[in-house]
């Protein structure tokens, strides 16, 4: 694979988070980008800032964007190219439109600019402007339409040049798998998959108790290698220990008491909660999620996020 390749991962809330906590969930990240390279034996090679994350690879592109799409806590991913000198507009817009393939031929474009750092004698509206112009310039064939145009150009002004954002794919979002707790789950069901997934999508590492299907639990270990394990806290003493369970599904609450690790003082004052993230979806939206799971690179995430919205969806709950 050409070397100029690079997958930039955007982080949703995260970025939002204190230093020290933002720190614990890009630790988190790391672990698990580590160990998404181990199951799908490829190189992944992740470097970090505040809101987003910068992975190389030699690997095949389907392979790396495969792994890069289970990444919990990932909102976007974007293959991008270096494309050369910013400053050389004539020939960028040269290569854009040969490489597309469609020179001389009617279509509308749009060029969206966004600047990464300090970048000398331009901003991104500016340079947006400019690449425009050298396009048409280059090909009178095209004409501008901004709000939907069939040829969207997408670049990023940084300090090492100017990239070409080749793929925009749709990351789960939610947060890194581990950093909310562990919750005891009895995996039996394509339903209890579907209800997991959701809440390791929210930080939290499943714990399949006995009784749970071999493969169903493998399925969910391409979201999260270490499914099964317990995380680990600083405890008040300076010590490294294993967290106990906060929360249960499909697990009875007797047993999820024995199997939780809670002293008996924390079971007095916070109760494990019995937890049904599924509750109000439809069977499309749970077929749909289904589908996410299994291949995130071509179903996204959330199959119609504004269903809820919908009078219909209403539910008037006693």
């Amino acid at each position: 694979m050409d070397g100029d390749v690079r997958w930039v991962l955007r982080l949703g809330e995260i970025g939002l988070k204190s230093k020290p906590v933002r720190r614990m969930f890009q630790r988190s990240l790391k672990r698990s980008i580590a160990a998404a390279a181990k199951r799908w034996g490829i190189d992944l090679r992740p470097s970090f800032t505040r809101d987003q994350i910068i992975v190389r690879s030699q690997a095949d592109v389907m392979s790396v964007e495969e792994a890069l799409c289970h990444q919990l806590g990932i909102v976007a991913i974007d293959r991008v190219r270096l494309l050369g000198d910013m400053n050389n507009l004539q020939q960028t817009a040269a290569h854009l439109i040969n490489t597309s393939g469609r020179r001389g031929e009617p279509r509308t474009f749009g060029v969206r600019c966004r600047r990464v750092g300090t970048v000398e004698g331009w901003t991104s509206p500016s340079f947006a402007a400019a690449l425009g112009s050298a396009l048409i310039a280059e090909d009178s064939a095209l004409r501008v339409d901004l709000a939907s145009p069939s040829w969207p150009v997408r670049v990023h002004l940084t300090t090492s040049g100017l990239e070409l954002v080749e793929r925009r794919l749709t990351g789960p979002g939610g947060l890194p798998a581990g950093s909310q707790g562990d919750v005891l789950i009895l995996l039996d069901s394509e339903q209890a998959l579907a209800s997991g997934f959701l809440i390791m999508r929210r930080g939290c590492r499943l714990l399949p108790v006995q009784g749970s299907d071999p493969t169903l639990v493998e399925r969910l270990r391409a979201w999260d290698g270490n499914i099964g394990h317990r995380s680990m806290h600083h405890a008040h003493d300076g010590t490294v220990q294993e967290r106990a369970s906060w929360g249960l599904m499909g697990v009875e609450h007797e047993e999820g008491v024995l199997r939780s690790g809670r002293s008996e003082g924390d079971a007095k004052t916070t109760p494990l909660a019995s937890l049904d993230p599924l509750f109000g979806w439809t069977d499309d939206e749970v077929a749909s999620l289904l589908l996410h799971i299994e291949r995130p690179w071509e179903v996204g995430p959330d199959p119609d996020p504004s269903a809820w919205m919908a009078p219909s969806s209403w539910q008037v709950i006693p």
